[in-house]
């Protein structure tokens, strides 16, 4: 019994002593243990950086740390501090909402009403081609829709020239002989509608007309249609003219003196000068950004080969006649 107690004494003493060095390691052989896990080995078995080196990358990275530039905050917005980088370099504003403010016109969009006209036997007898414009000015329908009733308008009188002109082909057609017929072309009529000057203050609009009739050439003329865009109102020359016959000297001038050069002075009628005060209607002059622009259909003081002129008369020339509110500003 005795000799059981003494066994029993002496593993319990074993028992403490390995508890009492699990709770209290050893610091030194702690140190070496983890120094030993941060250094690691290479493949030759070599040990990691020793404890002087590693205080001295520590120190040359504190070093590189103060040397080191400030980040910038993300959250600081760089056009703030600077006004310059705020705009483009011609200083222009970045800023799309911005940029809506500046000037703009009417969106003009085009309805197609070409087609292709036949006689009871299918026989192609008119080819109609025409484009009629659909402006839009979001907040402002009403204006718009006022600039679109005239040419709703002229949409609606083309057709009795249409039909005049189907008949007209029907009818010639009718008379050929049955060789002739196998070398028929069908007539034509068409409107060719342009937007020639857009802001928010004038909308000019440009249309080129044909008609062809079986004839050497087609009959070819061009017509505009200029808009106040503030009120939608089809102008005329009384409406944008404070003095009408000194403007219509002004213009006189202009076109002698273009017609009269080349390539126009041979084609002139030869009594050009007495119908050159006709040539300004309303239903022939625009305005854009330079001034004024005034057409000269062939026949009026030309030959069909002279075509189409255009005229133009700057603003400048134009002041103290013209109403100041169609003026350029400066």
């Amino acid at each position: 019994m005795k000799k059981k107690l003494v066994i029993l004494s002496v593993l319990f003493c074993l028992l403490f002593a390995a508890c009492s060095k699990k709770q209290d390691p050893d610091p030194a052989k702690a140190g070496a243990s983890g120094q030993e896990e941060g250094a690691g080995q290479d493949e030759g078995g070599e040990t990691g950086e020793t404890g002087e080196q590693f205080q001295a990358q520590e120190e040359e990275d504190a070093d590189s740390s103060k040397e080191a530039p400030e980040k910038e905050d993300p959250t600081e917005d760089p056009k703030e501090d600077d006004p310059e980088e705020a705009s483009g370099e011609d200083g222009s504003i970045d800023d799309p909402e911005e940029a809506i403010l500046e000037e703009e016109g009417p969106e003009v969009t085009f309805l197609d009403y070409s087609e292709d006209m036949e006689d009871e036997d299918g026989v192609p007898m008119l080819s109609v081609t025409e484009n009629c414009p659909v402006i839009s000015i979001p907040g402002k329908e009403e204006i718009a829709e006022r600039m679109n009733l005239v040419f709703e308008q002229q949409h609606t009188a083309n057709q009795t020239y249409i039909a005049e002109d189907l008949e007209a082909a029907k009818a010639a057609y009718q008379g050929l002989s049955e060789d002739e017929r196998s070398s028929w072309t069908c007539y034509g009529y068409g409107m060719a509608y342009k937007v020639v000057h857009s802001s928010d203050t004038i909308l000019s609009i440009e249309c080129e007309n044909y008609e062809w009739q079986g004839t050497p050439h087609p009959n070819t003329w061009t017509t505009a249609y200029c808009f106040d865009v503030a009120t939608g109102q089809l102008l005329k020359l009384a409406d944008i003219f404070v003095d009408l016959a000194g403007a219509k000297d002004i213009v006189e001038q202009h076109i002698l003196d273009k017609i009269t050069k080349e390539p126009y002075k041979d084609y002139l009628l030869e009594d050009y000068e007495g119908f050159t005060s006709d040539i300004l209607t309303d239903q022939v002059f625009y305005l854009n950004e330079k001034g004024l622009v005034v057409i000269c259909n062939p026949y009026m003081v030309t030959a069909y080969a002279g075509g189409i002129i255009e005229i133009d008369v700057p603003f400048e020339e134009l002041k103290g006649v013209m109403e100041a509110s169609y003026l350029p500003v400066g």
